[in-house]
């Protein structure tokens, strides 16, 4: 007889800023998702990157989503699923917000989306929050 539980492995990567109410990184065995929690333009020590310019605070989340997909073995083209959240949403930032997407994204086609307007978000100054899930071939071994 076989366990066909779930694996599930939570990490919390160094280089983020690591909150005690949620995880980071989990990775579950089912194929394998990778489910990432929504970042914010924070440092590991939590300082705020880019005060004040969407454009700078989605490129540092990108790069922070990049860097964390790849210790489950995963890139932006394994991305299937982002939802960014934005602080008092304007029309007019649709370019910013697609520019960004298309950097992270490039040529491999960008994961299903959903942009939200939202009043504010736990951190101060933050404009922006991603959260992205990844789907990759089963773990080895």
């Amino acid at each position: 007889m076989t366990d066909n539980s779930p694996i599930i492995q939570r990490h919390r990567p160094e280089f983020l800023h690591n909150k005690p109410h949620f995880t980071n990184l989990i990775i579950s065995e089912a194929g394998k998702q990778v489910h990432l929690s929504g970042l914010l333009a924070s440092t590991a020590e939590g300082v705020l990157v880019g005060e004040g310019d969407l454009a700078v605070q989605m490129k540092y989340i990108f790069d922070n989503i990049r860097e964390t997909l790849a210790i489950a073995g995963a890139t932006p083209a394994d991305v299937v699923r982002q939802r960014i959240f934005v602080v008092d949403l304007q029309l007019a930032q649709r370019p910013i917000i697609q520019n960004a997407m298309n950097e992270f994204y490039g040529e491999a086609g960008s994961a299903t989306s959903t942009c939200i307007g939202v009043q504010a978000l736990l951190t101060e100054g933050a404009m922006v929050e991603i959260d992205v899930t990844a789907l990759t071939p089963s773990l080895v071994g």
